[in-house]
């Protein structure tokens, strides 16, 4: 092997063998560019037109996210601790830290998929000691042979055709991916510890509005309670404590499912927030307000940086250039392979230079049948394009819907809280009149506990409006991507 590697006729028949079949290669260049164009932006581009009629190039050319563009909103919701609770579960909960794990996971598949665009390295070593029988004339006496052997192996396969560029790309499209469903989850997750926040608020709002219910009537219900003590009109009075008991057992019910309710929705943040939902977190104390309006004239391209969509459009690039791989498989590989190292009897002869020995070739090969299998790998890839395609036509429409959706009840709360801060007003006028005719002995008792329940029941609406139109108003910024 020694020998033939330093033959000068075996070194120009490598050369040969090199040069003929990347001169092959070359001539098939053409021949293959004209079956297998390439597949890139300009076909993306032009589906995309097909599917919403003009897409502007911006949807592949994604621009960059703003740091602010998750949490900045939060900054519209005056007197709270949301930006703290936010940044609480964004750091401690779990499906945040499954999302990164995630991240980190299409990031090692991308230097896989790149790794074949360079060369394979590998080495190894073997010694041996082998013991044979003697010469006949000398019976009984062996000969032992010792061998060391070190061999650095090269490998390589040409990547012609950009068979493995695509796949490249299809793995830094997939990271890209992950990495825009990582921002999704974080825009997510804040929105939701908002509205849950706002929830607990509100929650604790009401709670305390029906324990304030409950103390206005005990002490009604202590008035006329002495009332009948004293015998002072005794079938009326017996009436008004009845009535008066029935609405405050009513009253008590009230606080009890608000107390419950308020508790879930405590369970509910502290899970959120990444810790045991012990039911002792406390909420925010009251309902925060909103420091501005909508600004009109929002414009349509703020959906460019949702990450949700940029995820999707980041897998259809990814099936793309899957597809544009499966193609290129059926095209011819070439692949260079060397050896390079030492072989002695003796392992300090290793380093001398007539025990080196070297040996280079190529291979080409071509896949003339396997039953089909790489044709229906195409079309498999091709139908995972086309679902990718659609899927992310979709997630527009999805994304279109959720902006005008909340735009639209952004309106309808704003409007239907002046009503109903109308309604508690009168409620609360019209209460302290049955009162005061109730004690002057115009009234009866039923209209004053009407009046009061309608009070109380306007109260809670406002309250309840007004916790809508915070959870409306977060679920905006979620639709448009972040801050305005």
């Amino acid at each position: 092997m020694t020998n033939e590697a330093r033959n000068p006729k075996s070194e120009s028949r490598a050369s040969f063998v090199i040069r003929h079949l990347s001169a092959v290669a070359l001539c098939l260049c053409p021949a293959a560019c004209a079956f297998f164009p390439p597949l890139g932006s300009k076909r993306l581009t032009t589906d995309l037109a097909a599917l919403h009629g003009t897409a502007p190039s911006k949807w592949t050319a994604l621009p960059a996210i703003p740091n602010s563009a998750a949490t900045g909103w939060l900054s519209e919701f005056s007197g709270s601790k949301l930006p703290a609770l936010v940044n609480q579960a964004v750091a401690n909960n779990p499906d945040m830290k499954a999302a990164g794990a995630r991240v980190q996971q299409a990031r090692a598949q991308m230097v896989q998929a790149g790794a074949g665009l360079f060369p394979a390295i590998t080495a190894n070593g073997t010694g041996s000691r082998t013991q044979s029988p003697g010469d006949q004339r000398f019976p009984g006496l062996n000969q032992i042979a010792n061998r060391s052997t070190g061999i650095l192996n090269v490998s390589w396969e040409i990547d012609f055709w950009g068979r493995v560029a695509d796949e490249r790309r299809a793995a830094k499209a997939g990271s890209e991916a992950a990495e825009e469903d990582w921002h999704a989850a974080r825009l997510s997750l804040a929105t939701t510890t908002v509205q849950t926040a706002v929830s607990l608020a509100e929650a604790e709002s009401l709670l305390a509005l029906a324990q304030s219910n409950i103390a206005t009537r005990k002490v009604q219900l202590g008035i006329l309670e002495r009332q009948l003590d004293r015998g002072i009109d005794p079938e009326r009075a017996a009436l008004d404590v009845s009535l008066s008991r029935a609405d405050m057992a009513r009253a008590e019910s009230t606080v009890l499912q608000r107390r419950a309710t308020a508790d879930q929705t405590r369970r509910t943040l502290e899970t959120l927030l990444g810790g045991y939902p012990a039911g002792t977190k406390r909420g925010l104390g009251f309902l925060p307000s909103l420091k501005r309006g909508i600004p009109a004239g929002l414009p349509s391209e703020m959906l460019l940086r949702r990450p949700d969509l940029r995820a999707a459009e980041r897998r259809v690039t990814a099936a793309l250039a899957t597809e544009s791989a499966a193609k290129k498989a059926l095209l011819p590989s070439l692949r260079l392979t060397g050896q390079l190292g030492r072989t002695s009897q003796q392992i300090e002869q290793l380093i001398r230079p007539e025990s080196a020995i070297w040996n280079i070739g190529t291979q080409a090969a071509q896949t003339l049948f396997q039953g089909g299998r790489l044709k229906a790998g195409i079309d498999l890839e091709r139908a995972r394009y086309d679902e990718s395609l659609q899927t992310y036509a979709g997630s527009v429409l999805t994304a279109f819907r959720e902006v005008e959706t909340a735009l639209a009840a952004e309106q309808f709360l704003l409007q239907q809280e002046s009503a109903l801060e109308r309604a508690a007003t009168e409620a609360e006028r019209a209460e302290q009149l049955a009162l005061s005719q109730y004690e002057k002995g115009l009234s009866e008792v039923l209209t004053l506990l009407d009046t009061r329940q309608r009070a109380f029941d306007a109260r809670s609406a406002l309250i309840g409006v007004q916790a809508q139109r915070l959870r409306n108003r977060a679920a905006l910024h979620l639709a448009l991507g972040g801050e305005f």
